[in-house]
């Protein structure tokens, strides 16, 4: 009896809507997200040694040095032996600066 009642229930139709959204609202979706990327400058680079390198690697490297910098003032001001997870500061320290050398020399 409990079969019969469930099988009912799964048998009902899929109204027309529901069915078009089933069916086209995945592709709709990602098509709208995506629409973004496009962007019509092309990816920022800089030509260096006669090849052409991403602007995110010249930023991750100006973080990273600039971290170093940072973790050299830190030390002897005393502040680095009170930092209780020195790693995640660092990345955080590194990708601040990364990020701001971004949005000041390529306006991203």
């Amino acid at each position: 009896m409990r079969d019969a009642a469930t099988a009912s229930h799964f048998s009902k139709a899929i109204s027309p809507g529901a069915r078009l959204l089933r069916q086209f609202g995945p592709p709709a979706a990602m098509s709208l997200l995506l629409s973004g990327c496009t962007v019509s400058a092309g990816a920022p680079s800089i030509a260096l040694f006669g090849a052409y390198f991403p602007s995110w690697l010249a930023c991750a490297l100006a973080g990273i040095l600039g971290a170093v910098l940072v973790r050299l003032i830190f030390i002897p001001l005393g502040v680095d032996d009170m930092l209780p997870v020195r790693l995640p500061v660092y990345v955080a320290i590194a990708a601040a600066i990364g990020f701001l050398v971004s949005l000041l020399g390529f306006g991203r």
